[in-house]
């Protein structure tokens, strides 16, 4: 059983990053760390395979397998709350997220994602909740995640001292943590600090590839401090790397085309 929980573990860290965030980041992940092991386990591994295959109703299967072999299984309940958020079975969803925090309330990943599903129903105070119970786990290893997520949920609430309070707090654990590094680009660039947003993003080229995102929002922070060969460059580098982007067809409809 170590091995498989050992395994899911990975492949959750491939699957489970999802921020609540005014624009969203896909990157990283979450994995069960502090869960309970369940005879349930290898059914639940198959089910995050093949949710990452993008085959999802053979995930269903597995997962649902993966109940009739353990009810009481948290991972199965997380990782069907998943699926069912992916698929816009919301209700199902909660119901399962509930499910599986209450199942067992160190089960890390579970805590987080149920957080940031709260989030996006617009449930913040709850969902910040959920988040430092997720962080009370010593054994979570995917804490500047979760510290990154209940920023960006706060964000999206209106809490925007909270939201820096949180990213702060994720790069004074770890100053190349690149979400936080690029939510605190984002966030500087809706307080209008332009310096700030170069400063970010560049500490975010040292340590991670540009993203769409990234690249759109250097465009706008430089037009903003009017530094054209910079606008130049990122606009070279959007059109080049990722040409069949959101980011594009904004940059296409825009004044920097």
């Amino acid at each position: 059983m170590k091995k498989w929980s050992f395994r899911l573990g990975v492949a959750l860290s491939m699957l489970l990053l999802v921020a609540c965030q005014p624009q969203q980041v896909k990157q990283g992940a979450s994995a069960i760390q502090g869960a309970e092991q369940s005879p349930a386990g290898v059914y639940v591994s198959l089910g995050v395979e093949y949710m990452n295959r993008g085959m999802y109703d053979v995930a269903l299967e597995k997962l649902k397998k993966a109940l009739v072999v353990d009810r009481s299984s948290s991972d199965a309940h997380n990782v069907l709350a998943v699926l069912y958020d992916r698929l816009g079975e919301k209700s199902l969803a909660g119901e399962h997220y509930e499910k599986a925090v209450r199942l067992s309330p160190v089960n890390s990943s579970a805590q987080n994602n149920y957080a940031r599903y709260l989030c996006g129903i617009k449930k913040f105070d709850l969902a910040d909740q959920h988040f430092n119970l997720a962080l009370r786990n010593p054994l979570y290893k995917s804490r500047l995640l979760a510290l990154t997520n209940a920023g960006t949920c706060a964000w999206t609430g209106g809490r925007v001292e909270q939201a820096e309070a949180y990213y702060r707090t994720v790069l004074q654990r770890n100053k190349h943590y690149s979400p936080a590094l690029l939510q605190m680009a984002k966030l500087k660039f809706e307080q209008q600090n332009y310096l700030s947003v170069r400063a970010y993003l560049q500490r975010f080229r040292a340590v991670n590839k540009h993203t769409p995102a990234s690249l759109w929002l250097g465009i706008q922070a430089e037009d903003q401090l009017a530094n054209n060969n910079a606008v130049a460059s990122y606009v070279l580098q959007l059109k080049q790397l990722y040409p069949d982007s959101h980011e594009l067809g904004l940059l296409e409809k825009s004044k920097f085309n």
